[in-house]
């Protein structure tokens, strides 16, 4: 049996146990490859080890104000942030005594009891009882935090989510007040099917016996696991980013060799056309001269565009009212957009959203998006800007009906010059643009699409830089 890292509020510390069990599961989630089958793997060891699933809760609501539905949730939660948050202070757990081992492990079998009977009161299969399923897990999250708890005297802050103490779900709450009442012997409750005490008793033994089981002290690796796979993901994740960097470098040398060798071509040749059309006559050859003219400038464009791209500008911050920023942004667009049937419209907050922001380089990064989505439609479609400010953040979503984009498109649609026609999107260097505007801001850009369902792109800025 080993410890966990601490739990901690205000000069409040608690140290929860997690079976050999639990231990081994988080190695193979650790050393997995499939995320998807890690998180189901964390999911079933959550729902037999309480003490595991109280820490989670407490630690993903503190980081990232989780507010789960059911043991899934917090399983997800864990696989994504397991490398970050299960870290010893020295390296090393605490050893737990075996007396103590066993007073946890009844402590195990009274929540396994309570969660079990709760949901089969509640009846109606999944997901009907997933929350009161978790509630029940977590009933007695005083007695676990009343016996570990290293603690000043008088009244400290909690570790409980607020969630978890005052559930917004009285039906899942009562369900598992009830059960805790009938298998305390206060209530009854008539013999059915789906309300099997002796099967509840005998699933939480069991549960209680796979707790306690010895693994060969292989809890003890966790730490030493977990701290070594941190520094390699923090080892790769610098790698990346120089690597990141000198292609930006790269980019910039070559964008502005490219940029002085072709500009000074592409002038004569657009002011050759652009002098031959004003003497020309001829209709079909005026058109020819007018498309030499476009396609020169271009080119000139996208040399501008990757110039902008590799080498940026700083932002030139100041307080702008995000939502007149989108309101004069769909103005502009709404004519061309119209012209191709599409519908423009802004979402969410009415009354001024204030952040510091570059007003031209943040509406570039929006155009951009925009464009990006009328693209994607081609003809008859629907494109949503929404505003929601946050207290330290703003979200800007622009979501549209359009095809969607495939899977295999989805990590190459930042990519300068990546093409991918069949969606419509990732065209030259627009959403690259974006991207470096966004990151500029200090903010990030993320792409949730379905094939066949539109997509939404989500912009998130800080409020102040």
């Amino acid at each position: 049996m080993y410890s966990l890292p601490p739990l901690v509020a205000g000069e409040g510390r608690w140290i929860l146990p997690a079976a050999d069990a639990s231990a081994a599961a988080l190695v193979g989630r650790l050393l997995a490859d499939d995320a998807s089958a890690a998180d189901e793997s964390l999911a079933v060891v959550l729902s037999s080890d309480p003490p595991l699933l109280l820490w989670t809760v407490c630690t993903a609501a503190r980081k990232d104000n989780l507010r789960p539905r059911c043991v899934d949730d917090v399983a997800r939660w864990l696989t994504e942030n397991v490398l970050e948050v299960l870290q010893w202070e020295d390296g090393r757990p605490e050893a737990l005594r075996a007396p103590e081992n066993e007073a946890h492990a009844d402590r195990v079998a009274a929540a396994l009891e309570v969660a079990e009977l709760a949901a089969r009161l509640v009846g109606g299969g999944r997901p009907a009882a997933e929350l009161p399923f978790l509630l029940g897990l977590l009933h007695n999250a005083g007695d676990w935090l009343g016996t570990t708890g290293d603690q000043p005297a008088g009244d400290v802050p909690t570790p409980l989510p607020r969630w978890l103490t005052e559930p917004d779900d009285t039906a899942s709450a009562d369900a598992v007040k009830l059960a805790a009442r009938i298998l305390s012997g206060e209530a009854s409750v008539e013999d059915s099917a789906e309300v099997d005490l002796e099967a509840c008793r005998r699933r939480a033994a069991a549960g209680r016996r796979r707790w306690l089981a010895s693994a060969g002290g292989i809890g003890n690796w966790v730490p030493s696991l977990t701290a070594k796979l941190a520094r390699l993901a923090a080892l790769e994740t610098k790698f990346q980013k120089t690597l990141e960097a000198e292609k930006l470098e790269a980019m910039a040398e070559f964008a502005a060799g490219a940029g002085h060798e072709i500009n000074n071509p592409l002038t004569v040749i657009t002011g050759r056309a652009q002098l031959f059309l004003r003497e020309e006559t001829d209709p079909e050859r005026r058109r020819a001269l007018a498309l030499i003219s476009a396609q020169a400038m271009r080119v000139y464009e996208m040399i501008a565009d990757m110039r902008l791209f590799a080498r940026p500008p700083q932002p030139e911050l100041e307080t702008i009212d995000l939502v007149e920023l989108v309101d004069q942004l769909l103005e502009d667009l709404s004519p061309g957009a119209a012209r191709q049937e599409i519908t423009l419209c802004r979402i969410g907050e009415d009354g001024p959203v204030e952040l510091e922001a570059d007003p031209t380089q943040l509406t570039v990064a929006l155009r951009a998006i925009c464009r990006n989505a009328i693209e994607a439609i081609g003809r008859g479609g629907h494109i949503e800007i929404g505003v929601q400010p946050g207290d330290r953040e703003v979200d800007i979503r622009v979501s549209d009906d359009g095809p969607g984009i495939p899977a295999e498109e989805r990590c190459h649609l930042f990519d300068p010059f990546y093409s991918a026609r069949q969606a419509g999107r990732g065209l030259g260097l627009g959403l690259s643009k974006c991207w470096r505007i966004v990151t500029n801001h200090g903010g990030r850009i993320d792409a949730d699409s379905q094939p066949g369902h539109g997509a939404t792109f989500t912009i998130t800025l800080p409020r102040h830089a």
